[in-house]
């Protein structure tokens, strides 16, 4: 695989059960479990995106642990995996970064739990980013918290993953954590 990989987890825009224009609160848990996917699939970065300041302290604080003496000391797999958090107020900020290092906007990967026209398989884009001539172009995979990304940032969207379903397909049971679906997606995408 040719082209570097990026994660985004978005805070904002989100919609909530309701459908209403919302900012999610980030987790710890989703900090460092992760990183630590995107650390074991080969992801470049892993931004946190929240426009909320206070958030924005609370990332800082945990990120800050991870960059102790005593962290590397006793937990020098998750001090490695954490490195790779960057926290960015919006997504224009993130594809700021990535430009910056590769000279070139990357292409936004959209994944959501509802299915959504136009979606792409699993096998279909990891057949994709597998052949041989594709040109390098970053990929950043964004994922959404709440109830998923507002539609409002669909401008931005390049592909759509299909949503992940387990055994009963689409009409069974259909609520992973965020964190469930980025080590699914990953494996899917980039698992050996």
């Amino acid at each position: 695989m040719s082209a570097p990989i990026y994660i985004a987890l978005l805070h904002f825009p989100i919609v909530n059960r309701k459908g209403a224009l919302v900012t999610t609160a980030v987790t710890n848990m989703d900090i460092h479990d992760i990183s630590r996917s995107a650390r074991t699939y080969g992801v470049e970065k892993y931004f946190i995106v929240t426009p909320i300041e206070d958030q924005h302290q609370l990332v800082g604080r945990i990120l800050g642990h991870w960059k102790t003496d005593q962290s590397r000391t006793y937990h020098p797999d998750r001090v490695e995996a954490v490195s790779l958090v960057q926290l960015a107020r919006d997504f224009e900020e993130v594809k700021a970064a990535i430009f910056e290092k590769h000279g070139q906007n990357p292409e936004v990967v959209l994944t959501d739990a509802r299915p959504l026209p136009n979606s792409v398989s699993y096998a279909d884009y990891r057949r994709e980013l597998a052949e041989p001539g594709r040109p390098p172009k970053p990929v950043i995979l964004v994922f959404g918290t709440g109830w998923g990304v507002s539609d409002t940032f669909y401008p931005e969207v390049h592909r759509i993953l299909a949503p992940v379903y387990g055994p009963e397909g689409s009409q069974g049971y259909n609520h992973l954590s965020v964190r469930s679906a980025v080590a699914i997606i990953l494996d899917r995408l980039f698992g050996k």
